[in-house]
């Protein structure tokens, strides 16, 4: 209960922007969008209850670098998406860091090969729409894929906030690049999926951590 009510500012951003983008608010969306990274670790904040170290410090790291991802990733024909894919990239490369390093409590199972040919299936079927950006959402992918199988090791609630992140950017990038006709409200689905898994990563993560304090090793 500690945990959901430190977050509640990033609550009441999350359901602001989704009803913004639902109802087509745009100005306000745009402004709900740019606050729900900061909420998030306004609340990473409250609810760790023990001193600050490496760890809590890279999750902060993380959760800014997709806050800038949030500021620049909106746009495929712009220079800007390249400095938030490389932002998500790096934080994507904390995340890794942090499932394995820091709350990984089993083996990575071998369904995590699942990650790679699922990234791999949708560049294929996005070849001919990517151009220039094919190599670099590879790459790209190759991080995510990587982290997500982390997380298949850590916690379910870390595990499941992975799995949302990676639907929310495989649907991302669908929206972003696929010929086909953007489906209804995708802007509402890509965001509640982004919501959620980056609230369950933190949130999972600063469960465990409180749990067993602050050693190097730790698991739900």
């Amino acid at each position: 209960m500690l945990i959901l009510r430190g977050f509640l500012a990033y609550f009441a951003v999350a359901v602001l922007h989704v009803a913004s983008l639902a109802a087509g608010w745009d100005d306000m969306a745009v402004v709900t969008k740019f606050s729900l990274m900061p909420a998030l670790m306004v609340g990473v904040v409250i609810v760790r209850r023990r001193p600050f170290s490496w760890p809590d410090y890279l999750l902060l790291a993380a959760l800014t670098l997709s806050w800038l991802g949030d500021i620049f990733v909106s746009d495929a024909a712009s220079s800007r998406f390249l400095v938030g894919l490389g932002s998500f990239f790096a934080a994507h490369a904390l995340y890794l860091v942090l499932f394995l390093r820091v709350v990984k409590s089993r083996r990575v199972p071998m369904l995590a090969l699942l990650l790679v040919v699922w990234w791999a299936g949708l560049l294929f079927l996005l070849r001919d729409d990517l151009g220039f950006f094919f190599v670099p959402l590879a790459v790209y992918g190759a991080v995510l894929a990587a982290s997500t199988a982390a997380a298949l090791a850590t916690s379910r609630l870390i595990a499941t906030g992975a799995v949302l992140f990676l639907a929310s950017d495989s649907a991302l990038a669908w929206a972003l690049f696929a010929p086909s006709p953007v489906w209804w409200q995708s802007d509402v689905v890509i965001m509640t999926l982004y919501i959620a898994g980056q609230f369950l990563i933190a949130t999972g993560f600063i469960r465990a951590r409180n749990a067993r304090g602050n050693t190097a090793s730790v698991s739900e």
